[in-house]
């Protein structure tokens, strides 16, 4: 029987897996001796069987995958869809102190004093404290990123109904999220500069053809205004989490 070339470059690269462990399995014997009790999941994706893999709570996952041209375990960590840390180690035992260290609960500063090759942004930060929302409007207010509007996002930070949502870019095009994790909702319209002019539609899943329009403006306060006078009722401040936390929310599970 002749090894698969890939197959065969992890068991050099990864001695641990031999030819038939798969990264969750002799992960999870790591996460053990390193004392927390915790389940190691295979990644989802078919290609990543042998791999990946990762620990999921209810608002927490952490996610390991291996490197193939060279030995190297590249780990995210995740929190209420908000991708908070990231890292890279040739060492399992790290892996397994990171993963663990995260799903029972360690904040940014105490992963970061434990496992020192883990990495996370200001942004992160702030999310941890509860300020995403507004960390990511300054974010956008001094970028130079060109697919930015500045104009636009002036005028849509200077209306306090917009200024409690996220906003997130999608290409060049301005949208608002009720929730500050990602999947996040799509039920407020999105405001699309082009040509000196501003299309402000529903997203594309408001409608099979693509994105339903609402209007044209000239400027950016008049293209703000269109969003608000269509904004879904009692839309209030962004909360953490994603949009499938508050469906739940929604539906009372």
């Amino acid at each position: 029987m002749t090894l698969d070339p890939a197959t065969d470059n992890l068991a050099h690269l990864y001695p641990e897996l031999g030819r038939n462990e798969t990264l969750r399995s002799i992960l999870q014997a790591a996460v053990h001796q390193a004392g927390y009790g915790l389940d190691v999941l295979p990644e989802d994706a078919p290609g990543w069987w042998r791999s990946g893999a990762r620990m999921d709570s209810d608002s927490r996952t952490a996610s390991a995958l291996l490197g193939i041209a060279e030995r190297a375990f590249i780990l995210s960590f995740w929190e209420r869809g908000v991708g908070m840390a990231r890292g890279t180690t040739t060492s399992l035992d790290a892996v397994a102190s990171a993963m663990g260290a995260w799903q029972s609960g360690a904040t940014l500063a105490q992963l970061k004093s434990a496992c020192p090759f883990v990495d996370y942004s200001r942004l992160a930060e702030a999310h941890e404290r509860g300020d995403g929302v507004e960390a990511q409007w300054t974010s956008y207010r001094h970028t130079t990123a060109r697919f930015v509007d500045h104009e636009l996002i002036e005028a849509a930070y200077a209306q306090p109904q917009l200024r409690v949502l996220f906003p997130f870019h999608s290409l060049n095009s301005l949208n608002f999220s009720r929730c500050t994790g990602f999947p996040y909702t799509h039920d407020i319209p999105v405001i699309t500069p082009a040509n000196g002019r501003y299309r402000v539609t529903w997203w594309h899943t408001r409608s099979p053809h693509g994105p339903a329009d609402i209007g044209e403006a000239e400027s950016p306060d008049e293209a703000v205004a269109l969003v608000l006078a269509h904004l879904p009722h009692n839309c209030g401040p962004a909360v953490a989490g994603t949009a499938h936390d508050l469906d739940r929310s929604d539906s009372g599970q």
